[in-house]
Parts: C-alpha cells; sequence; structure tokens
C-alpha cells in the first residue's frame, strides 16, 4: 500500500503527464493549424500538420511493431517511443517559436527555456510513473524536436499569419486546461491494431518481452 507521501507523489507526476497525452496534445496541434490557417498562412498550416503527422505515425510503427512482433531492444529498455513526450515536445516548442517569431533574442531565449522545462517535465513525468523508459523518452523527445526543427526550415521563409500570436496562446490554454485530465483511447488502439496485424493472439508487454513473465 502506498503510503500518503507516495500517493502524493504519484498525483503530481500524474498532473503533469496528463498534459502530455494525446487527448489534450492533439486538439492543440489542430488549434495551431487553425491559427496559421485563419491567419492567412495556408502553406505553413499544411506543412505544420504534415510534418507533424509523420511524427504520430513514426510513433505509432514503433509501438505497433513492438505490440505485434516484439521489435525492441531489451538491452536499451526500448519497447516504443514515448508518445507523450513527443507530442508535448512538438506541440510545446513549435507554440513557443511562433509565439516568440518577431521578438527580441533575450525574450526567445526566456520563451525557449520554458517550453523545455514544460516538455522536460513531461517526459521525466512518464520516466517517475514507470509508463516508459529513459530511452523511450529520449526518443520521444528527439523526434518531437525534429517535428519542431523541421516546421521551422519549412516555414522560416514564408509569410507570418497576420493573427496575433497571443490568440493563439489564449485558445491553446483554453484547449489544454479543458481536456487535460482526459485519456485518450489511443494506446488500446494501437494495441488492437498491433494484434490485427501480426494475428497473435494478445500484444506483447514489456514482462513478456523481458522474459519476466
Amino acid at each position: 500500500m502506498l503510503s500518503d507521501g507516495s500517493l502524493s507523489i504519484v498525483t503530481f507526476w500524474t498532473l503533469i503527464t496528463d498534459f502530455g497525452d494525446s487527448a489534450v496534445m492533439l486538439p492543440a496541434a489542430v488549434t495551431i493549424a487553425l491559427w496559421l490557417a485563419a491567419g492567412g498562412a495556408w502553406r505553413a498550416a499544411f506543412v505544420w500538420l504534415s510534418i507533424f503527422g509523420i511524427g504520430v505515425v513514426l510513433v505509432a510503427i514503433t509501438k505497433i511493431a513492438f505490440m505485434g512482433w516484439g521489435v525492441g531492444s531489451a538491452q536499451l529498455d526500448f519497447t516504443g517511443v514515448s508518445g507523450h513526450t513527443m507530442l508535448a515536445t512538438a506541440v510545446t516548442l513549435t507554440a513557443v517559436y511562433l509565439l516568440s517569431r518577431g521578438l527580441p533574442r533575450r525574450h526567445r531565449r526566456v520563451l525557449t527555456a520554458l517550453g523545455l522545462t514544460g516538455t522536460l517535465a513531461v517526459a521525466v513525468s512518464r520516466v517517475a510513473l514507470e509508463a516508459h523508459s529513459v530511452s523511450e523518452v529520449c526518443a520521444g523527445f528527439a523526434i518531437g524536436a525534429l517535428v519542431t526543427g523541421g516546421f521551422v526550415r519549412c516555414t522560416r521563409r514564408l509569410a507570418p499569419p497576420t493573427l496575433a500570436p497571443g490568440l493563439m496562446v489564449a485558445v491553446l490554454a483554453v484547449v489544454c486546461v479543458a481536456m487535460h485530465g482526459h485519456e485518450a483511447s489511443t494506446q488500446g488502439l494501437i494495441a488492437r491494431l498491433a494484434v490485427y496485424l501480426s494475428g497473435h493472439g494478445a500484444p506483447y508487454t514489456r514482462a513478456i518481452y523481458a522474459g519476466i513473465a
């Protein structure tokens, strides 16, 4: 039985990790796309959804490969990329980039530091809650950073949206608060898809893969 102190720690990390759930981050990603499109930056909106979608697919592929066929690394304790970490990294850092465009370098650095702090908090929460290993959250952070980097590289010469960035931040805040605590069923869907594609009776689990069960 967990002590009150242990329960408090779990509650704290759960509060943090819920911000990275796809129930929060997917609507947030769509919010960024809608803000770009509403501001006339249609090409940037398309690029964002395309690159973000590639990141999501990469995460899903690693999970399906493990759950369906046991593809992973026991040495690295890797069973699939952390979706929470990837989503939080991509969405947060992209939002920070869009918000800080045109601001003095000092302000951009402060906003970037804040964004990284929030992203790393989600990553640490996944390890603290034993939902993912260090290698899995590192992979999630790397893919999320690549999503943002790809978006920045592909859109840096495009005209910025005409809507004020503050509007995007306000809507993102509302979305995150409203959806926080909700849990999407994406993990279950991926597990069922992996079983269907592989033809196995049940998905591989970390315990089975490690030879514990």
